[in-house]
């Protein structure tokens, strides 16, 4: 049994994929929010496969926030020990956050660009930049920040230490197109999601979906070009399942961020006709990769 620990809000993103592509491995996976665990008198953990998702969530629990995390922090520790790490997937206090891993990945010259957090501005930060928040998802491109002047500007407004800034990385092609490229770890597994192509930088949809668009992401999904270099930073954050989303400069993965909450499905009938394939491929592949993390006991 794989055991899928999250957030009760969180909850419907592996309801979702288990009720429809994911059918399959209904009876396999269990999904068990976090505040069940934290209001518990007695806690059972029999043997199985645990993931650890929703990092730095609110819970909706009326414990306090440091000792929900002192919980959470002290049954993955508790697993540990007792199912070795091949069945404990990602870290809740050692597992890479977006600033973390951003500047694991610069300082290790795997990604091209820099973050910073934003009242700590550093002198060598490289314009164009823009502005977000160390936690949650941007649905609208932000301002592209020019020089140093109009960065002053912004930062004296911004009072939350969790805002950071992040150097602007331009992969538009020839034809000004960007390219957004999603992968899943799962375990010792990358398996490629989606290509989404876009004529916007920040790129939340595949806008151009013709054929020779669903063609190229059919060819990412069958040849799973980055694995070798996503596994690398799958270690380098001591993430093990999650969707990691990134670009493609000269050639090498530039990653955004792994997402360790990640919208494994939209309702397929919602999209196009011709991208429903790359639903249907993905959805094996990942049924697949799930269920190698949970072998029968020896």
């Amino acid at each position: 049994m794989i055991y899928y620990l999250t957030s009760e809000r969180s909850a419907n993103l592996m309801q979702v994929f288990l009720a429809g592509l994911g059918r399959g491995l209904a009876r396999r996976i269990k999904i068990v929010p976090y505040e069940h665990f934290l209001t518990a008198t007695q806690v059972r953990v029999p043997f199985g496969t645990y993931v650890f998702t929703s990092f730095g969530q609110s819970l909706g629990s009326r414990t306090p926030p440091s000792a929900q995390r002192n919980r959470v922090v002290g049954l993955h520790a508790a697993l540990l020990e007792r199912l070795g790490p091949d069945r404990v997937l990602n870290d809740p206090q050692r597992s890479l956050r977006r600033l973390g891993l951003l500047q694991a990945l610069s300082h290790a010259g795997l990604n091209r660009f820099r973050a910073y957090p934003a009242l700590d501005r550093d002198p060598g930060m490289r314009f164009p930049v823009f502005l977000r928040h160390e936690l949650g998802t941007l649905w609208q491109a932000p301002t592209l920040i020019e020089d140093a002047e109009a960065f002053s500007a912004h930062v004296r407004v911004v009072k939350d230490p969790g805002v950071l800034a992040i150097e602007f990385c331009d992969t538009a092609d020839a034809q000004g197109q960007y390219r957004k490229y999603g992968c899943f770890v799962v375990g010792g597994r990358i398996v490629p999601r989606h290509l989404f192509i876009s004529r916007n930088w920040l790129v939340k949809a595949a806008d151009i979906v013709d054929a020779a668009a669903v063609d190229e992401e059919l060819a990412f999904l069958a040849g799973n070009p980055h694995r070798a270099a996503l596994l690398e930073v799958c270690r380098l954050a001591r993430i093990g399942y999650g969707r990691i989303d990134y670009a493609v400069l000269d050639g090498q993965p530039q990653v955004w961020e792994i997402n360790t909450t990640p919208q494994i499905v939209n309702d397929p009938k919602k999209d196009v006709p011709q991208r429903q394939i790359v639903h249907a491929t993905f959805a094996r592949a990942f049924c697949e990769a799930l269920d190698a993390i949970d072998p029968p006991r020896a």
